[in-house]
């Protein structure tokens, strides 16, 4: 398939003319469950969180899977198994983590918006820390540690000010950007935080964004969030931990260059800590991965419907659509779509849109892409929906959610059944 953009995978590859995941026929699990369907590599998990676990290996660290960027249940305690923590910005993914089986003093809490009664509940939750973005949230903080008579831990999010030259929509680490606090800010409520007898901070934190496709801001951004550290310390802070946020990559397949190796990432860290004289044993760092954790290990298998040519388009309407991966619709972001059923060498490859059955002119998985001629009834896999698919689905045009299937070797399971006709209408009372 040349001037097709498939990032290579040795978890989704042709094996005997048709496409698998590990040694499992994606063609035998849409036999078994339909379309659409996520599909998940277990091993592709495993060696994701392997990879980034070695890159920070020179110091202690604890990797906190960043809960919202897929939440079965099942991959949440595959990544629980193996020591990993969890980063969550809602209760309901404390929820999640915690039934998962994450330990709660591996669970931090970020997030600009959190209600009071979350705060109530990770802190009777007993939860590793609570990360503060906004000084009226530390008063919100501190008044819940009065109610409950103890002390609470809690992390500083700092706004380093750094370029991550990445997409708009997932740079956080702007001065304009909505999360963390000014550096002047936070060091000017820090006599407080260390004089309440409720408040205890345990880490200073920052995330620049995702998706980073050079280290080099990643190292500016520890190197200041470094700087604020030692001043923390210095003014009698007992830090536990820094949080240097996410902005592990994963490859997509339509990157120029290809995205850095994990140990290029994390010598960007141990760098920016040595720059500003925090890279200490007794300081752990914690990162927050979550689609470099998940997002290759996932596809969205589909069925083409029918085929359409309509002026100058040809369009392919498959039975996936925005509910199920709303990336395309929302970014403009780009999957890899690879059909089940290899293609020659030498197949003529024609432009289509890929576009679902949602009546949306946006409901599009792919606009102007080069693909094999395709057929209905033929099926379909759309990479990297390990991460943002299932979480960010709708029920839309009164759409069931799909199920999900998680694959080990020769092994196929289902971990998430195909919601019925009573999940359209769950909660509703006909008056």
């Amino acid at each position: 398939m040349s001037n097709v953009h498939i990032p290579e995978s040795p978890w989704f590859s042709y094996h005997d003319g048709t496409l698998a995941c590990e040694e499992v026929s994606l063609e035998s699990i849409a036999a078994e469950v339909d379309t659409p369907a996520f599909v998940y590599s277990g091993a592709a998990i495993d060696e994701a969180y392997r990879s980034i676990d070695e890159a920070l290996s020179f110091t202690p660290h604890l990797v906190a899977y960043a809960v919202k960027a897929n939440g079965n249940l099942s991959v949440l305690a595959r990544l629980a198994s193996q020591g990993c923590g969890a980063d969550i910005v809602s209760v309901g993914e404390m929820q999640r983590a915690l039934k998962a089986g994450f330990p709660p003093e591996r669970i931090v809490y970020s997030g600009v918006g959190k209600r009071r009664e979350e705060i109530v509940a990770a802190a009777q939750a007993g939860i590793r820390a609570l990360h503060v973005e906004n000084i009226q949230e530390l008063d919100v903080v501190e008044s819940v540690a009065l109610e409950l008579g103890r002390t609470l831990p809690i992390g500083l999010r700092v706004n380093p000010d750094v370029d991550a030259k990445t997409h708009p929509y997932i740079a956080t680490g702007l001065q304009e950007s909505k999360f963390g606090l000014a550096i002047p800010v936070a060091e000017a409520v820090l006599p407080r935080i260390l004089k309440s007898p409720h408040l205890e901070l345990e880490a200073v934190a920052c995330h620049i964004g995702s998706q980073l496709s050079s280290p080099q801001p990643l190292r500016e951004a520890i190197e200041i969030l470094g700087g604020f550290a030692k001043r923390c310390v210095a003014k009698g802070a007992r830090l536990r931990a820094i949080d240097v946020g996410g902005g592990w990559p994963m490859h997509y397949g339509q990157e120029v260059d290809p995205y850095p190796a994990a140990a290029a990432f994390g010598e960007a860290i141990r760098q920016g800590l040595e720059a500003s004289g925090m890279l200490r044993p007794d300081i752990e760092i914690v990162t927050e991965p979550g689609r470099a954790l998940v997002g290759d290990a996932g596809v969205l298998l589909t069925r083409v419907l029918y085929t359409k040519t309509q002026g100058t388009r040809r369009f392919v309407i498959v039975d996936a659509a925005m509910t199920e991966l709303i990336r395309p619709a929302l970014y403009g972001a780009y999957h890899a779509i690879m059909p089940i059923t290899e293609p020659a060498p030498n197949a003529k490859l024609v432009r289509v849109d890929v576009v679902g059955p949602v009546c949306e002119s946006g409901d599009f998985v792919a606009k102007d892409r080069p693909l094999p001629d395709i057929a209905p009834g033929e099926l379909l896999a759309i990479r990297g929906a390990g991460a943002y698919g299932r979480e960010m689905q709708s029920m839309y045009n009164a759409r069931p959610l799909p199920p999900e299937v998680l694959v080990d070797g020769a092994r196929s399971r289902v971990v998430r059944r195909r919601s019925g006709p009573e999940a359209l209408w769950h909660g509703e009372i006909l008056a």
